[in-house]
């Protein structure tokens, strides 16, 4: 046998060793058997399709059944889990929090759910022999999350890299016309998964199966009973039928989030269920199902909100003293409202729908947003200024769903206002740095509800509100040692204002901010200047000289010619992507730069201009570079107006940004004559 021969035959045994190490794992079935795991779960210590990950689930089942309670239904879930810890780091999921529903009211009848049948245990091989702990009941603990809901917490011991650890559990809910939502992903890998339910007849829900990767389901009619009470002491058995569905998964990869991502639960291999009405043997069909309209008018009903649209402004006296009827139009006196309003209440940092806080919020000076709307909304009507709420779902609690109404989805809003008589403006509590339509990326959702007590409601796109942009000009001289010597001028708008401002703050002092600035941009500022920093507005603009050094290499100096780079390097590294890419805001950039070359040099080499543009038009990025005697001009535009580019459109996304990367390193030769 030749070496060459020899070298192919130990290439193909080891390829056929990955793959049949691949194919072990593929075909890899968990044991179902709680309490017992298996010798290759302990044995385990890698997971091929992932080898990132720190644990992975090998099975989470949950079983769902309704029970009836002295004729009141209620539904069981039974949970069970058992994850492979497969590095040090994993072992934080032995750290367990379950929250379930416990309201705090005093109401005489009040639902509630519960946790009973708790069970833990961590296995580890020692000395060879398998080695089970059991988690006692001193290392768990309950505690209020909110006024709505506790939580169950445990952290199961002995659980270190190369652990078995399972855990079940009973969750009893009163809450029988609201299935929990079954998430199959989490954010480590998961080898098996089952939802097994069966819902009585009498109940008719909605079925929503969610995510890319769906799971075999299998549905069908099944025969139930319940023990009914009756008056005495006597007892009969109740018969129906039920719907029964079975859903499993199979080799789930893990759901991670990351930067551009504002909920990956949006996009998780799930099972949701609303319920659609109610159908009891010998009376009327009870629908549930809620039009968006409907909803509408349950906001405005409710006490905590839509009596908050008619509340008495508490500034009423105070504001007199701001003069608004001298103001030249209607958003000079909006800002100067607002600009009044921050100084009387903070943002506390929580966001909130109703407001049964506000007569606290303004006694503290500190509240929610929805606490600071409406007393916003208030102060707007006292002015003579129209106004409304717009209702939303924030982009980090999940997208807002058209098809299935429902006020359990939304959690905050914000206030439209009328700065003319046609258009609306839009503003909210907790804008410390921006402006109107300036809000935090949180809140600029693409469904808002935006509510009107005489016209009703309407759809609102928020995604791209306002402008935001950076016109900057830079004039710079080249020196014969490599200094570059000049001056910027830019006009910051919108969220790269408000990102200013952010920053600017968050220094200790301007001393601070301006050592980060150098740092970032390889600079040495000698002076610095703004305007409409510290003002409630939509722009800043920022005056800087500076000087900064380029490299010099015999009689050659190479200069970046946009000193002020946009990007240095493509924020997208991974080769694949699962998840879309989701843009917080709009971006526009335009950078002019003139560059004086020094006497003696001449330009060796000069980048080549570059205009790219994705296939769909909506990113663009320029780059045009001329000489013109001893100066040298180059324009920078930036354009990226697509907010929300598919998985599939990943690879091209990553293309744009790697060539817009390059063009912004690419270097002016100049060679001493």
């Amino acid at each position: 046998m030749t070496m060459k021969t020899a070298l192919i035959w130990i290439l193909l045994l080891l390829g056929c060793q990955g793959f049949a190490q691949q194919t072990a794992t593929d075909n890899f079935k968990p044991s179902m058997k709680y309490g017992k795991p298996s010798e290759e779960e302990l044995a385990m210590t890698t997971y091929a399709p992932d080898t990132s990950a720190t644990a992975v689930v090998l099975y989470s089942k949950c079983e769902v059944r309704y029970d009836l309670l002295a004729n009141n239904f209620r539904i069981l879930y039974n949970y069970e889990v058992k994850i492979k810890v497969l590095k040090s780091e994993g072992a934080s999921y032995a750290d367990i929090r379950i929250p379930y529903y416990s309201n705090e009211s005093n109401a005489v009848i009040t639902l509630k759910e519960s946790i009973s049948q708790l069970d833990a245990s961590a296995y580890n091989m020692e000395g060879g022999e398998m080695v089970r702990t059991k988690m006692k009941r001193d290392l768990v603990f309950t505690e209020r999350i909110n006024k709505q809901y506790m939580q169950l917490k445990f952290s199961i011991p002995a659980v270190r890299e190369g652990t078995v650890f399972e855990y079940k559990y009973q969750l009893s809910s009163d809450l029988y016309y609201s299935i929990n939502l079954w998430e199959a992903q989490r954010d480590i890998p998961v080898i098996f998964t089952q939802y097994d339910i069966t819902i009585p007849e009498y109940f008719k829900f909605n079925l929503d199966m969610r995510g890319p990767h769906p799971m075999a389901s299998k549905d069908e009619t099944s025969s139930l009973t319940f023990l009914l009470s009756l008056p005495g002491g006597q007892t009969e058995m109740l018969s129906c039928n039920g719907r029964h569905m079975i859903f499993t998964g199979e080799h789930l990869p893990a759901l991670r989030p990351d930067n551009y991502v504002w909920c990956a639960n949006d996009y998780m291999s799930s099972v949701y269920f609303e319920l659609r009405g109610v159908d009891f043997p010998g009376s009327f069909y009870r629908s549930f199902t809620h039009t968006w309209e409907e909803i509408d008018q349950m906001l405005l009903q409710d006490e905590d909100f839509g009596a908050m649209l008619k509340m008495r402004n508490p500034y009423r006296d105070e504001m007199a003293s701001l003069s608004l009827d001298q103001l030249p139009d209607r958003q000079n006196r909006i800002a100067a409202i607002y600009t009044f309003l921050k100084q009387k209440i903070s943002w506390n940092g929580q966001y909130g729908l109703y407001g049964n806080e506000v007569k606290k919020a303004v006694k503290n000076g500190t509240g929610s947003n929805a606490d600071i709307n409406f007393i916003l909304m208030s102060m707007l009507r006292d002015a003579q200024i129209p106004c409304y709420p717009a209702v939303m779902s924030r982009k980090d609690r999940g997208i807002l769903p058209y098809s299935y109404p429902s006020i359990q989805k939304l959690n905050t809003f914000i206030v439209g206002i009328a700065d003319t008589d046609s258009t609306l403006v839009f503003l909210d509590g907790s804008v410390i740095n921006g402006y109107m339509n300036t809000l935090p990326p949180v809140l600029m959702v693409n469904r808002a509800r935006l509510i009107s007590e005489t016209a009703g409601g309407r759809w609102m796109n928020l995604s791209k509100l306002g402008k935001n942009q950076i016109r900057a000009t830079v004039r710079a001289q080249i020196h014969p040692d490599g200094q570059i010597t000049g001056d910027r001028n830019a006009v910051y708008m919108g969220q790269y204002a408000a990102n200013l401002r952010r920053r600017y703050y968050a220094a200790k002092d301007s001393t601070e901010y301006i050592n980060q600035l150098e740092t970032e941009e390889n600079i040495k500022v000698k002076k610095f200047e703004t305007r409409e920093l510290n003002v409630f507005s939509p722009r800043i603009t920022e005056f800087l000289d500076f000087e900064k050094q380029a490299t010099v290499n015999d009689d050659l100096i190479y200069v970046n010619p946009m000193i002020f780079l946009h990007v240095s390097k493509c924020p997208f590294i991974q080769t694949e992507r699962q998840l879309p890419l989701e843009m917080p805001y709009t971006e526009h950039i335009l950078q002019a730069t003139m560059l004086t070359i020094p006497e003696g040099y001449a330009v060796e080499e000069l980048p080549k201009p570059l205009n790219l543009k994705t296939e769909d038009g909506q990113d663009i990025v320029r780059y045009n570079i001329s000489q013109s005697g001893n100066t040298i001009n180059v324009t920078y535009t930036f354009i990226a107006n697509k907010l929300l580019h598919l998985a599939t459109e990943y690879p091209t996304v990553k293309m744009f940004w790697e060539n817009v990367a390059e063009k912004n390193n690419e270097l002016i030769v100049l060679k001493k004559q």
